[in-house]
């Protein structure tokens, strides 16, 4: 017994002695470099001063080669250059910041079908306005034979030195929804008239935290008003559709807003996770039963990176509106829920997706990259949980996407999908702008 536990210790003593040689190494192996400044190449919209709070320190500073490293890896996920090199300069102790900017004022014009009506889109945005990685954008949109809409957007995605959030957004939508029985056959249309205003903002929850920290945690509030002139019918009748009485009708929203993110974007490339959680009250008034009713929504990323050329997407979303309001309804479809069936084939206040892809980038160069996707899809809609969990609507496909590394995001999609559901068997094509599904998005 006596030599077991002299060998059990001696085995304790080499493993310590290992781990702390290991951190001894590593410990001697960091360089420490004292940073007096900063300077920036490559700069030609990007706004000096911004750049400097982006990252975070106070200049002099004591910066590692890890702390380096961080600064690159902060950079490069703001997803406005194609490429960042961090160094220090021995000569003049600055630290070296090499920018190449990608293209971010984008002129827009796509169209999408695949979810039984087309859409036209038109118009223009910024992801790094004024150098500052402030969004700004305005698009006109088209649904099929509806008139036009629009839509006006300024963001703030990565404030507070890259932890906090804030934006605003003025929508004016003109629909013409076509809807469908539980076989698949289109029992009525209907012609929406909405507008509305969205205002957000997002705070870090430990704004002391590390800046380089790749983790963002933040609370906030979002306040919503919208409203929906009284549905036109176009066939039928209301009531063939199952859709509630409504008159013009208001509606205001103020909802708790929390959000985790630690995704890290390479291009096309990410890995990490993102989960976004609003909950609050909403007020209805014009509709059958106006007051107030709860409102929850969930969205949830998580994308993993097993090679450098394959990149593994999961993507989840559920909603519970209490609201009566017709523009409530959540419509599940091809236009971005599950591809295969016609937008609207189910709508209900409660629905739940979500979507599974494998990319894998088959072809690359400087100006063009070629990747192939295969993908699941499935989700459910009703006017609770217990009317949507009484089918499920599942696809499942492949497709294509011609991407430009130096525009921003800019992601040529083509997908086919084979899409089951009790009662349909059905099949589609559906194509846009940007990817299926992503968790930063101009709007």
């Amino acid at each position: 017994m006596k030599i077991l536990r002299r060998q059990i210790s001696a085995y304790l003593l080499v493993l310590a002695g290992f781990f702390l040689s290991e951190t001894l190494a590593f410990a001697v192996n960091v360089n420490q470099h004292q940073v007096s400044g900063l300077r920036v190449n490559g700069a030609v919209r990007t706004d000096i001063k911004w750049l400097k709070d982006y990252i975070g320190f106070e200049f002099p500073a004591y910066l590692s080669d890890i702390d380096i490293q961080r600064i690159r890896h902060k950079l490069i996920t703001a997803d406005v250059f194609v490429d960042v090199q961090v160094r220090v300069d021995d000569s003049t102790s600055e630290l070296i910041v090499d920018l190449d900017e990608k293209w971010t004022t984008i002129p827009v014009i796509r169209g999408a079908y695949g979810g039984g009506t087309p859409l036209l889109v038109a118009g223009v945005y910024d992801m790094h306005a004024y150098g500052r990685l402030l969004t700004l954008g305005v698009e006109t949109k088209k649904y099929g034979s509806a008139p036009p809409g629009f839509t006006l957007w300024a963001k703030l995605p990565r404030s507070a030195k890259g932890k906090g959030s804030s934006g605003i957004e003025i929508w004016r939508d003109f629909r013409r929804r076509n809807y469908y029985d539980s076989t698949g056959e289109m029992t009525g249309k209907l012609g929406f008239d909405s507008a509305y205003v969205r205002l957000y903002h997002l705070v870090p929850l430990f704004p002391e935290a590390d800046p380089l920290a790749p983790e963002i945690l933040q609370a906030g509030v979002e306040l919503l008003s919208r409203r929906d002139r009284k549905p036109v019918v176009e066939k039928n009748s209301a009531a063939n559709l199952n859709l509630p009485e409504q008159r013009n009708a208001w509606e205001h929203r103020v909802l708790a807003s929390f959000v985790f993110d630690n995704m890290s974007v390479e291009d096309q490339q990410l890995e990490g996770r993102r989960l976004m959680f609003k909950s609050g009250l909403s007020k209805s008034e014009g509709v059958v039963t106006p007051g107030l009713s709860n409102y929850s929504e969930v969205e949830g990323f998580s994308f993993h990176r097993p090679s450098p050329d394959v990149n593994i997407a999961l993507h989840g979303y559920l909603q519970a509106a209490g609201s009566p309001t017709i523009s409530n309804a959540f419509h599940l479809g091809g236009f971005d829920s599950v591809r295969g069936f016609p937008d609207g084939i189910r709508y209900g206040a409660f629905a739940a997706y979500s979507n599974l892809e494998v990319r894998r980038e088959a072809w690359t160069s400087k100006w063009l990259k070629v990747a192939t996707v295969a993908f699941v899809d499935a989700g459910v809609a009703g006017k609770d949980f217990k009317d949507a969990s009484e089918d499920l609507f599942r696809s499942a496909g492949a497709g294509v996407r011609l991407s430009i590394p130096k525009v921003h995001r800019l992601v040529f999609r083509l997908d086919y999908a084979l899409g089951r559901s009790n009662d349909i068997s059905t099949s589609g094509i559906s194509l846009g702008l940007n990817q299926f599904f992503q968790p930063y998005k101009p709007l």
